[in-house]
């Protein structure tokens, strides 16, 4: 018979069996090591082309970009921001309608719904710089930009230097029109624009050519003519009025007599200028003027001193090498000449008799065709110059005597075969086609910048420092002789 002892330990032990069968297990609590799984909320916006920008939002992402691994329909894309509730990523080339997926780690999250992969049609992402001056190098990305693409700035067309079917690059047009406007793009008879502005930066003030209401006519009358200043009054022609005249011609402008305008005189010298010469130079020095080389059918190497007031000419040293389209300048009280064509070298006249030359410089360009020179102070900036065959005319040179040739830095527009400068208050301005560009010199090798842009204003051929009322003034002509003043508003 049991122990009745026994009972009520053995009851006791039964109740302690049955209640820790019914007891709840502890809840288990991810260690600090092991990975949270990601939450996918929502997403921002649910449908676009490739590279637009997503926004996803939820839970447990990793604030370390490359820790998150985001695919849309199964193609990877970049993360380009992420904090633990979001994710900042672009709709990647090639991806398909379908879900996100999220990875963190080992745990990955897929939204609820779709992403609506839109087709490709012409549109601009980005671009950039949004701000700078004439001449400032912008890449525009965008999609689906086509073979025939205008860039268009405030209506202004703009230079294209690149462009492929997801990048445009061209430079902001030099138009002082501009401030600040939205970027166009037309492209295989579509047309977007940009979202924000471009700004243009422009330091100092613009210039403009004042019409003086005079000209010759008829029009185009000398357009491979030359022109210099002698006593104050400006000298422009020596070659056939049109080109069935027999003899050359030349006109004269007073500026203390400017009702009269242009004058025409009697032929010049016809040994000195036959009627078809053309693309010759000419120089002043102490009232003296010099004059010479051109192409009269073959390139020519003859130089004359020509006596305005007589209208004679005498024969002096021949230019050292057949020449036409050349410069030619005074530098501290030196008479340079040189360059044209092809011709790589430039000399120093030596005017005492019948003159002599002396080899002072030879260039490092190709050619030095139809060049402008403007001195200032010890130098001589000359330009522009074409380094290489095909590319672009618009290399500039600082020229010090007695034989230093540097390269400075290039003009900001592809010049035309002829180019004409001038010097005003310690700067040097170059042409080209109705643009004109202020060029600072500097140990950098100078700044640029356009004070006149247009697509309207005249076309300026020649130009000629004057004194008129006391004053220096920069007058500059069209192909007619059509005078303008150049000032600064």
């Amino acid at each position: 018979m049991p122990n009745t002892l026994q009972k009520p330990a053995m009851l006791l032990c039964t109740l302690m069996l049955f209640f820790a069968a019914c007891k709840k297990p502890a809840r288990i609590t991810p260690g600090p090591n092991e990975p949270v799984k990601p939450e996918l909320t929502s997403f921002l916006p649910v449908k676009g082309m490739s590279q637009t920008e997503v926004k996803i939002k939820g839970k447990n992402f990793n604030p370390a970009k490359a820790m998150n691994e985001v695919r849309f329909g199964g193609t990877l894309t970049q993360v380009l921001e992420a904090t633990s509730t979001e994710l900042t990523v672009t709709v990647p080339a090639g991806a398909a309608t379908g879900k996100i997926t999220v990875k963190v780690g080992d745990q990955t999250v897929t939204s609820a719904t779709d992403f609506t992969v839109e087709p490709e049609t012409l549109s601009i992402i980005d671009f950039t710089p949004k701000q700078g001056p004439f001449g400032t190098t912008v890449t525009i990305t965008g999609r689906q930009f086509g073979n025939d693409i205008t860039v268009k700035i405030n209506g202004v067309i703009a230079q294209l230097k690149q462009r492929s079917a997801t990048s445009i690059v061209f430079l902001i047009p030099a138009n002082t029109s501009l401030t600040s406007h939205k970027i166009q793009v037309t492209s295989d008879g579509g047309t977007v624009e940009t979202a924000t502005n471009f700004t243009v930066t422009a330091p100092g003030a613009y210039a403009e050519w004042v019409d003086l209401q005079k000209e010759f006519i008829p029009a185009a009358v000398f357009p491979f003519g030359v022109s210099f200043v002698h006593k104050n009054k400006i000298y422009w022609g020596f070659t056939n009025l049109t080109f069935a005249e027999p003899q050359a011609d030349y006109v004269v402008y007073d500026p203390a007599d400017h009702a009269k305008g242009w004058v025409l005189q009697n032929h010049p010298p016809a040994d000195m200028v036959p009627s078809k010469l053309i693309h010759a130079t000419a120089v002043v020095h102490q009232d003296r003027v010099f004059f010479g080389t051109g192409f009269l059918q073959d390139v020519t190497s003859d130089w004359w001193e020509f006596k305005p007031e007589t209208n004679t000419a005498t024969r002096l040293t021949d230019y050292p090498e057949k020449t036409a389209n050349g410069i030619s300048f005074v530098l501290n009280g030196n008479i340079y000449a040189g360059f044209g064509g092809v011709n790589k070298q430039l000399y120093k006249f030596n005017p005492a008799g019948t003159g002599t030359w002396q080899p002072a410089v030879t260039g490092t360009f190709r050619e030095m065709n139809g060049a402008a020179v403007a001195v200032l102070g010890n130098n001589a900036y000359i330009g522009g110059a074409i380094m290489v065959a095909g590319e672009a005319r618009n290399a500039l040179f600082k020229f010090t005597a007695p034989n230093q040739l540097v390269r400075v830095n290039d003009l900001p527009d592809e010049l035309a075969p002829s180019v004409i400068s001038f010097v005003k208050d310690n700067k040097v301005y170059y042409i080209a086609q109705r643009n004109v560009w202020e060029y600072t010199p500097d140990a950098a090798g100078g700044a640029y910048r356009a004070v006149i842009g247009t697509t309207t204003g005249p076309v300026i051929i020649h130009v000629a420092e004057v004194m008129v009322n006391g004053v220096k003034e920069i007058y500059g002509w069209t192909g007619s002789g059509r005078l303008h003043k150049f000032r600064f508003r």
